[in-house]
């Protein structure tokens, strides 16, 4: 069975460091591929960009690689977007399902829906964000889990949204291809 890794979020925007924590994830623990799955109705989030234009430019973000999918699993907008429910309706084998996770989402996980269920349908695999430490993430992470190596990545969609707002592009953070998707749709 296939080693899959899945890679959640609102991806508002997708950066570059969603590639490379994919990438790591990948390399470090041999996974077949890494399932991108932009959420279609963030509800810990006030505001998000439609879903069609965040899985348009997450499609972007990944296209030309092989091991990276996108799926549409969470599409519907008029329903929260819980974890719990799309990993049970992936319906695959825990042993070779792997939950990639940013340290500040994984130290938050007590407040998702059903979040003590999620260790009996996946492994973790977390990347450690600049402004966190091991530690912290000890007392805060329910779950077994393990590290994706490389340097801390200090890359937030947040503080991207910012700088476009500002007309700020940074190719080193976001692709050329979603900052014209960005430009030509008027996103931010």
């Amino acid at each position: 069975m296939m080693k899959i890794g899945i890679l959640g979020g609102t991806f508002d925007p997708p950066h570059k460091a969603h590639l490379k924590i994919a990438e790591r994830a990948i390399k470090q623990f041999d996974l077949d591929k890494v399932l991108f799955i932009p959420s279609g109705n963030p509800w810990q989030k006030k505001y998000a960009t439609s879903f069609i234009h965040r899985f348009e430019m997450t499609k972007i973000l990944i296209e030309g690689t092989t091991a990276f999918e996108i799926s549409d699993l969470e599409k519907s907008e008029d329903v929260p977007s819980y974890t719990f429910d799309t990993l049970t309706k992936l319906n695959h084998k825990k042993d070779n399902l792997y939950f990639i996770l940013g340290s500040d989402t994984a130290m938050n996980i007590r407040t998702w829906n059903n979040y003590e269920k999620l260790s009996s349908l996946t492994n973790f695999l977390i990347a450690l964000r600049k402004e966190d430490s091991i530690d912290n993430l000890k007392e805060s992470f329910p779950f077994e889990y393990d590290l994706i190596d490389g340097e801390k990545l200090d890359l937030s969609s947040t503080s991207l949204r910012s700088k476009l707002k500002d007309h700020l592009f940074d190719e080193d953070e976001i692709p050329i291809k979603i900052i014209s998707y960005i430009k030509k749709n008027s996103l931010y």
